[in-house]
Parts: C-alpha cells; sequence; structure tokens
C-alpha cells in the first residue's frame, strides 16, 4: 500500500485527504542524449589545447601513444574524444563493423560518443576491406591489381569539406564478446620490412623516393625536385626499424610541406614529423620513444629559444597526418 494526497474542494472550500492505493507510482526514466555535436568539438580543442601545453616531451610521447590506437579509424579529435571517455580503450569499432569480427556488445555495453560530418561519403570499414583483399588473393591477383581494386571500390578516407557534425557511437572491445564459431582476428603482427616497403610504394605515389648514402650524419632529408619533393633515405642492410623510422619521419616532412612553410619555424616542423613518427610507429607495435623523446626535446628548446612553442595547431596537424599515413598503410598491407 502507498500514501497519497489528494484535493477535495467544496464550494469555495479545498480540503487536503490522505488516502491509501494499491496503486503503485510510475516510475519515468530519462534517458541522456549524450553531449551535442559542438561540446564535443569544444572539448577534443581543450585537450589539444592541454597536450600542447606539457612541458615534459616524455610525458608528452606518452599521451600521444595513448592516442595511436585508434588514429587509423578516427580523426584526432575523435581520437582524443574516446580517450576522455574511456582511458583503457585499445580497439574501437561501431556496433556493426563488430559483427563482421564476430563479437556482440555485452548486455551492459557502455558507448562512446565521436562526431561525424553529415554529408560526404561514408568511409568503409576495415573489415569489409579486409575481406576483399582475402578474396582477390585467393582469386590469384598479386598485391599491386589488388591495391588498385581497393581504391577503386572502397572510400578508405571521407573525402570533400563538411563544417556540419552529428554524433554517433562506437564500443570499445572490452564492451564486446566473441560470438562462438565466428571470431575473426583483429589485429596482425606486422614487420618493419613490410610496413617499410608498404610505406615507400605510397611515397612514390607522390614524391620522387631515393635510397642513398648520406654523409652528413643525418638518416634521410627531403628537399625540392624538379617534380616537387623528393625523399632520401639511407637503407644500411640489417637496420629495418631504422631505415622505417626515417622514411615516417621525411613522409611526414612532405605531406605537411614543411619546405613551403616559411612561417613554421624549423625546431617546430622538426617536432611535428617526429611526433607524428612515434604515433605511426606505435600504432603498428614499433616503440620508438628513445630516438623520439631526444630529437623532439632538441628542436622544442630550439624552437623555445627563437620565440615559438608548441601549439593545439600544432598537435592538430601531427595527429590528422599520421591518420592519414596509419590509414593508407593499413589498407594496404
Amino acid at each position: 500500500m502507498t500514501q497519497k494526497w489528494i484535493t477535495k474542494k467544496k464550494g469555495n472550500e479545498s480540503k487536503h485527504v490522505m488516502i491509501e492505493t494499491e496503486r503503485k507510482p510510475r516510475e519515468v526514466q530519462v534517458k541522456s542524449i549524450g553531449p551535442t555535436p559542438s561540446q564535443l568539438e569544444k572539448q577534443a580543442w581543450d585537450m589539444l589545447g592541454d597536450l600542447s601545453k606539457i612541458t615534459s616531451v616524455d610525458r608528452l610521447l606518452l599521451q600521444m601513444k595513448k592516442y595511436s590506437g585508434t588514429l587509423g579509424d578516427y580523426s584526432g579529435f575523435n581520437s582524443v574524444l574516446i580517450y576522455m571517455q574511456n582511458q583503457d580503450a585499445t580497439i574501437v569499432r561501431s556496433a556493426n563493423e563488430w559483427k563482421y569480427f564476430g563479437r556482440e556488445l555485452k548486455d551492459d555495453a557502455r558507448s562512446i560518443s565521436i562526431l561525424y560530418p553529415v554529408g560526404t561519403p561514408k568511409k568503409d570499414g576495415p573489415g569489409k576491406v579486409k575481406d576483399f583483399i582475402e578474396k582477390k588473393r585467393k582469386e590469384g591477383l598479386d598485391d599491386e591489381a589488388i591495391d588498385q581494386l581497393v581504391r577503386e571500390k572502397f572510400n578508405l578516407e571521407r573525402t570533400g569539406v563538411t563544417h556540419v557534425f552529428s554524433t554517433g557511437t562506437v564500443y570499445d572491445i572490452s564492451q564486446t564478446s566473441p560470438i562462438p564459431g565466428k571470431m575473426k582476428p583483429v589485429e596482425q603482427d606486422i614487420r618493419a620490412t613490410q610496413l617499410y616497403s608498404t610505406l615507400k610504394k605510397i611515397a612514390k605515389e607522390h614524391y620522387t623516393v631515393e635510397e642513398d648514402t648520406i654523409f652528413n650524419g643525418a638518416r634521410g632529408y627531403t628537399a625540392h625536385s624538379g617534380e616537387g619533393q623528393k625523399i632520401v633515405v639511407m637503407k644500411i642492410p640489417g637496420e629495418d626499424e631504422n631505415v622505417l623510422h626515417t622514411l615516417i619521419h621525411e613522409m611526414s616532412h612532405a605531406r605537411l610541406e614543411h619546405l613551403y612553410r616559411k612561417d613554421l619555424p624549423r625546431g617546430l616542423a622538426e617536432s611535428e614529423a617526429e611526433l607524428s613518427t612515434y604515433i605511426v610507429g606505435s600504432h603498428f607495435g614499433f616503440n620508438f620513444k628513445d630516438d623520439s623523446a631526444a630529437y623532439i626535446k632538441g628542436w622544442l628548446d630550439d624552437a623555445k629559444a627563437k620565440g615559438s612553442n608548441l601549439g593545439k595547431e600544432n598537435i592538430d596537424r601531427v595527429m590528422n597526418n599520421a591518420r592519414w599515413l596509419i590509414n593508407e598503410i593499413s589498407g594496404r598491407l
């Protein structure tokens, strides 16, 4: 039995009377609609600003590594947002993509809110692309032919520009369970030689690429060429990770067009390229921390001495560049 008060009216008088009833009060559950796109965008910019203010290079790299796992599928903004909502997130997919990998959402699965552009072509998920590649390999096509077909058939990177965003939901692998008999591998081991060979093919589509001996102590450099930009790396037998590190670094210089950015101090340009290198390496399981930390610290000190500091715009450029490289490599492995 529950008690409640009712009001009885008699003429101009009102009287409050308590009664008992077996009727239970209705429970109303208010569903949260989550943050708005503008709120998410502001949160992401604030976090990028916080990153740019970190003075310890070791701590900066530690923070950047936390975003490296999700950058292949999500923008810098979304990688930041994912970490803000789940600091233990490792592999993040939509509910439909998890179905491809033979996994289903747990009953109490906690979603993660992300931004996605409205009015631009939808990016094809990695599961769908991998299925196509496996099928074509079984049919006997070589990797070069498959690469061409993938570029023609799939949208590996959203195209077009939009300033209108909506929110979507994704889930970390920890919020899923395997479906018996349907599981597919989510990750694969990648060797440095394989990664270097793949990235060199990609680089040659955009720039002149040469392997040559360098005598000034550097392992590589980017320069002007008659057709745009030229990347030169020194490839020493047995040093696969070193030449991979160098190629990612020089490819980042070229993509970020540092040769043409006269307004950008060299200290910040070198820091952008090396931060990109560290993130891409971390995404594929390579630890460049020792070399990257010393290199970045030296160039950030140089930039600071000349009156320039790392800003959130630099971090944003780094993360978007790293994402492009990760996507291009992943689509061809």
